[in-house]
């Protein structure tokens, strides 16, 4: 039981010699997490789909808003995509644009 504490003490601790087996050990259990852990763990896969300009888009409330971004999103892509969140940016000349992630 001792040598099984005393192990992962080292390797909590980080405490083997570079150039070790156990040192490259662990450097290769970090990048297998690294490259072979889906994005849908790791994170939001949300990716940037389009920006709008808010004055291009006629709407008065949210949900006209989210409805003429959905007509725009179908026209770009041929289908209708799923929208994961629309963010109200303002950029450095003060414009007011929709940012629209898709999943």
């Amino acid at each position: 039981m001792k040598i099984i504490l005393s192990t992962l003490k080292k390797i909590l601790f980080w405490s083997y010699e570079r150039g070790s087996w156990q040192y490259d050990v662990m450097c290769v259990v970090i990048l297998a997490f690294i490259f072979l852990v889906p994005i849908k763990i790791s994170g939001d896969n949300a990716s940037p789909a389009m920006i709008v300009r808010a004055d291009e888009v006629n709407a008065l409330d949210k949900n006209s808003v989210e409805r003429e971004i959905q007509i725009r999103l179908r026209q770009k892509y041929g289908s209708a995509a799923s929208i994961s969140r629309i963010e109200e940016v303002e950029d450095s000349s003060g414009q007011t644009n929709y940012v629209v992630y898709k999943k």
